[in-house]
């Protein structure tokens, strides 16, 4: 009898995911559409739903090195019976950018150029076998200069008709972490001009064969265009609407699972109505809303799963202690310089109403983040709202559940208390009241109203 599948909480690779027998909500059958989209796709989701394992399963999927792996890895999967005729053909390179972080050891450029030029020289080794005897060394050299080192991979890629394949997780991360941490103006000589950011995108749009970006934002790249400018942007295509998160279909099924494996003994429609009002409601495309079901943020049904199959029971807390850094987000977010009351009084309307009439704004570069839509636009992206509805020829975007009602709710209230001498913990135990009763829409719109 094969072992349990055990949840697969924290992690985000695809092969160690499979190889330690952990659970995966295939996702294998949108492989042949992204090719049908394009070479060149870009794709903004929220943060916890699932685009590292996604990312690193289409890594595992087209590596040439791994291509003996296929079986291994995919078995039971959907794209093993129907695999594509690209399969196992690129030399892949993969940069996850959440890596490149901005330290105070060195220029911002040496600290990105240190974590591309070991990613290059990981690329160097893995695939040693398809050049030059000196073809590591020869890479090597060229540090710590990564353009130069990535420069040369490319020439010997392409005189031998080897096929390149650029997958990059959290493209924006190391952009916006400046952007919040050292401001508008050290980020603007990054991203324009002949910023270093800038001029190594344009060395990937020259010579990659497929590139795949995803991340939580558009500023970086509006503000990149020439930089990089040939991604198709598939963030609202209902084709892709439910390729990241769970749905309540991919959630039963794994309920089912544990309780044919006797792990979980409660009734499937009991967990899913606790899960629901804090987890669920997410959709990322207009067309998608009388189509779809709604998306499961799928980091947080694992959390809640995981929970009750160790304890038995639900989480006490139904949030992810790991999601406060979401809250610090959206405090950092409205933080930046040019915030006014106008973008204030839109968080408390939000608050109050949980929703909002607006346009949604595809792309729109950092320094009019607080242009009319645009910051909605972004609430919406940080995975703050969502689309809900549609009035003419607008959308309606609206909160999407309680946890995300949570971080509004701390966000004002830690603003009321900044702001006014008045004792919030009146507010904070009318709060706690009602999210034991698991329904924290009335204290968000009372703080909102009050403040």
């Amino acid at each position: 009898m094969n072992k349990v599948k055990r949840l697969p909480y924290g992690i985000s690779d695809f092969t160690d995911l499979r190889r330690q027998n952990k659970y995966y909500a295939d996702k294998t059958q949108y492989i042949p559409k992204m090719e049908d989209a394009g070479n060149f796709l870009f794709l903004i989701r929220t943060r916890r739903f699932g685009k590292s394992i996604f990312l690193s399963m289409l890594a595992a999927y087209y590596d040439i090195a791994r291509q003996d792996k296929f079986d291994e890895l995919f078995d039971g999967l959907w794209i093993k019976e129907h695999p594509t005729e690209e399969k196992g053909k690129y030399q892949v390179l993969y940069l996850d950018f959440s890596q490149a972080t901005v330290g105070s050891d060195g220029s911002l450029q040496h600290c990105f150029d240190q974590y591309c030029s070991i990613k290059f020289n990981s690329f160097a080794h893995k695939y040693a076998e398809y050049y030059a005897p000196d073809f590591v060394q020869q890479v090597k050299a060229f540090a710590p200069n990564s353009s130069a080192q990535l420069s040369y991979i490319c020439d010997e890629a392409k005189k031998r008709g080897h096929q390149l394949y650029l997958i990059i997780d959290e493209y924006d991360n190391f952009t916006n972490n400046v952007l919040n941490e050292q401001g508008q103006e050290v980020y603007h000589a990054l991203t324009h001009a002949t910023g270093f950011y800038r001029e190594v995108f344009k060395l990937y749009k020259a010579n990659f064969q497929r590139i795949l970006m995803m991340g939580v934002s558009p500023v970086t790249l509006d503000d990149l265009t020439s930089g990089f400018n040939i991604a198709l942007n598939i963030t609202a295509n209902p084709r892709f609407n439910m390729m990241l998160g769970f749905s309540e279909d991919e959630v039963r099924d794994m309920i089912a699972y544990y309780q044919q494996a006797g792990l979980i003994q409660a009734d499937a429609n009991e967990l899913i109505a606790e899960m629901k009002p804090w987890y669920d409601n997410y959709c990322f495309a207009e067309e998608s809303l009388a189509t779809d079901p709604k998306m499961f943020n799928s980091d947080m049904v694992i959390y809640y799963l995981r929970n009750y199959i160790d304890l038995g029971q639900s989480p006490k807390n139904m949030i992810d202690a790991n999601t406060r850094t979401d809250y610090k987000k959206l405090k950092r977010l409205v933080e930046l310089d040019g915030m006014t009351k106008k973008e204030q009084g839109y968080i408390q309307q939000i608050a109050a109403e949980g929703s909002i009439v607006t346009d949604l704004h595809m792309s729109f570069p950092a320094e009019r983040i607080f242009d009319e839509g645009n910051f909605i636009s972004l609430l919406y992206y940080y995975g703050m709202l969502t689309i809900v509805g549609t009035d003419l020829d607008k959308l309606v975007l609206g909160i999407p559940n309680n946890n995300v009602r949570k971080q509004y709710y701390e966000y004002l209230l830690n603003e009321y208390s900044l702001s006014t001498s008045i004792d919030t913990r009146d507010i904070d135990a009318a709060y706690k009241t009602m999210a034991l009763k698991g329904d924290i829409k009335p204290a968000l719109t009372l703080i909102a109203e009050v403040y």
